[in-house]
C-alpha cells in the first residue's frame, strides 16, 4: 500500500514550511539571506536495473539553498552601519588574535571599549591598517580595525618643507597692481607726471608705518604646539618706469613684531625676498630673488624686533619666550610666491595655502565606497583609519551557516578572495546604511499556502489507502 509516498509528503512539506517559517521570521533581520526549499523524488532500487513499470515511493527535500540576491539598504545615519552594495561579505573574527575567519553580510558596527570595530555578537571586523602618513593603508596583511578616538597632534608651518625640499610650507598667490602709482624711487620729475608717490624708505622700527608699501598679504601658520602666528608680507614697488617698476621688495614680518631676514636685492633696505615680472606680468624667476626663483627661505632664528633686538624664534637653542619653531638647516620652511602677478587690475591675494595646523579631536567618522575608514577632526583635518576588506567565494551558497548572521567556508563553497570593496567584482560599500534581508514577504505567504494544500493533499493520500486497506479488511 502507499502510506510511504504520502508519508514523504508530509515529511517533506513539514520542512518546507520550517524554511518559509524562518525566511518570515527574519524578515527585519539586517543581512538575512532568504532560503529556497529544493525537492527531489525517490525511487526504490531495481535489482535488474530500470524497467517501465517504476513507481515512485515519495518525495525528499534535498537542499534549503540560500539566495545571495541584493538587498535593499537603508539609510540610518550611523557612520559604523556599513551596507555591502553588490558582491561580498564583511570578514570577522571571535578575537584579535584568533585570525579563524567568519563572513557577514550585516554591517552593524560599533566600536568596542578597546577601540575595535566589532558587531552586536563581539566579533571583529577586519580590514588593512592605516600607515603612518593617514594618506594610504598597508596592504600586506588583514588585522582587526581599530578607530583611535584620540586627537591628532598639531603639524608646525613648513612640514613639508622638511620632508621634502622641493615643496613650501606656505604659498602666497597675490595680484599686484601695475597700475599703482606708488614706489620707492621715481626716475620722472613731478611736473611729468604729477601723481606719482615716492614710498618712505621702508625701516622696521617705530617709524613703520603704511607709507612704507603699497600692498600687504596675511597667512595664518602654526608652530610646533599648534598655536597659530601671522605672517604678513608688505609688497614695495621699486620705480616708476623701466624694468625696475616691474620689481617688488618683499618685506615678511611675524605677528606684527619680528621681521624675517631674507635674500632681498634693494640696495638701501633689503628685504626677504625680491619678485620681478615680465611686461606681461607674469612672474621672471630669472631676475627674482633668492637665487633666481621665488621659493624663500624663511629663516627664523635670527630676526629683527622693533627695537633692533634679534631674537631667535626657534628652538634649537633650549626653551626661551620666543622659542616656538622647530629649525633644520638653517631655514624653517619656504615660502612660494610664485603664483604672484602683476597684472594691471585691482591688487587681490588669490590664494594661500600651508601645511600647519593646530590639535584637533576626532568629530566624525565616515566610510567611503572603497571601503576607507575616515576620520575628521576639529581642526578641519582628515586622515585614513583603516580600509575594510572584502571576500568573495566561488561558490557562496554553499557557505555553512552558523547562526548570528554569520557563515563559514566549507568544502562546497572554495576558498575566500580577499580584496578593497569595489576591486574586480566586489561591491561597493555605502556608509550609514544597512542592508535589509532580501526576504519576499508575498512569495513566502504563497509558497505557505502552496505548501499547506500540498501537506493537506498528502494527508488526503494516506486517508485514502486507509479507507482502501479498511475495505481489505472486512472482505468475508
Amino acid at each position: 500500500m502507499g502510506f510511504q509516498q504520502g508519508l514523504s509528503g508530509l515529511n517533506v512539506y513539514s520542512k518546507a514550511l520550517d524554511v518559509v517559517s524562518n525566511n518570515i521570521a527574519n524578515a527585519s533581520t539586517v543581512g538575512f539571506k532568504t532560503s529556497q526549499a529544493h525537492f527531489a523524488d525517490l525511487y526504490a532500487g531495481a535489482l535488474y536495473g530500470a524497467t517501465n513499470k517504476q513507481i515512485g515511493i515519495g518525495a525528499t527535500l534535498i537542499a534549503a539553498q540560500q539566495s545571495f540576491t541584493q538587498g535593499n539598504i537603508s539609510v540610518t545615519n550611523n557612520p559604523l552601519d556599513i551596507a555591502i552594495n553588490g558582491n561580498g561579505f564583511f570578514r570577522v573574527q571571535k578575537s584579535p588574535n584568533d585570525m579563524s575567519g567568519y563572513y557577514t553580510r550585516n554591517g552593524q558596527f560599533h566600536i568596542n571599549k578597546d577601540g575595535y570595530i566589532v558587531n552586536s555578537n563581539g566579533t571583529y571586523l577586519t580590514g588593512y591598517a592605516p600607515r603612518e602618513d593617514g594618506e594610504s593603508v598597508n596592504y600586506a596583511s588583514i588585522v582587526p580595525l581599530t578607530i583611535g578616538t584620540g586627537g591628532i597632534p598639531p603639524q608646525q608651518t613648513g612640514w613639508s618643507s622638511s620632508v621634502n625640499a622641493e615643496k613650501s610650507g606656505l604659498i602666497v598667490g597675490a595680484n599686484l597692481d601695475g597700475r599703482d602709482k606708488k614706489s620707492v624711487s621715481t626716475t620722472s620729475t613731478p611736473p611729468d607726471d604729477p601723481s606719482w608717490h615716492v614710498l618712505q624708505p621702508f625701516t622696521w622700527d617705530n617709524t613703520f608705518n603704511a607709507d612704507m608699501y603699497n600692498w600687504s598679504t596675511s597667512a595664518t601658520i602654526y608652530d610646533q604646539t599648534g598655536a597659530t602666528h601671522t605672517l604678513t608680507n608688505y609688497y614695495a614697488r621699486w620705480s616708476d618706469t623701466g624694468p625696475d617698476s616691474r620689481k617688488w621688495e618683499v618685506y615678511t614680518v611675524i605677528d606684527d613684531k619680528y621681521l624675517v631676514p631674507g635674500a632681498g636685492t634693494l640696495a638701501s633696505n633689503p628685504g626677504s625676498a625680491t619678485l620681478a615680472f615680465n611686461a606681461d606680468g607674469t612672474i621672471d624667476m630669472a631676475n627674482s630673488s633668492p637665487a633666481g626663483s621665488a621659493r624663500v627661505p624663511l629663516d627664523l632664528s635670527a630676526v629683527t624686533m622693533q627695537d633692533s633686538t634679534i631674537v631667535d624664534l626657534t628652538d634649537d637653542v633650549g626653551v626661551g619666550d620666543h622659542k616656538w619653531f622647530t629649525q633644520t638647516a638653517g631655514t624653517a620652511f619656504f615660502m612660494d610666491l610664485a603664483q604672484t602677478t602683476q597684472f594691471g587690475i585691482t591688487f587681490n591675494t588669490d590664494s594661500i595655502v600651508q601645511d600647519g595646523y593646530a590639535p584637533g579631536t576626532l568629530t566624525n567618522l565616515s566610510t567611503s565606497e572603497e571601503g576607507y575608514l575616515l576620520g575628521t577632526y576639529s581642526n578641519g583635518r582628515s586622515k585614513v583609519m583603516g580600509q575594510i576588506a572584502l571576500v568573495e567565494f566561488q561558490c557562496p551558497e554553499r557557505l555553512q551557516s552558523i547562526g548570528d548572521n554569520m557563515w563559514i567556508e566549507s568544502w562546497e563553497s572554495g576558498q575566500p578572495t580577499t580584496g578593497a570593496p569595489g576591486a574586480g567584482t566586489r561591491g561597493i560599500l555605502e556608509g550609514g546604511s544597512v542592508e535589509d534581508s532580501n526576504i519576499d514577504l508575498t512569495k513566502e505567504l504563497v509558497d505557505m499556502i502552496v505548501y499547506q494544500r500540498n501537506y493537506q493533499a498528502n494527508a488526503q493520500t494516506i486517508k485514502t489507502q486507509d479507507s482502501i486497506l479498511q475495505t481489505l479488511v472486512n472482505l468475508r
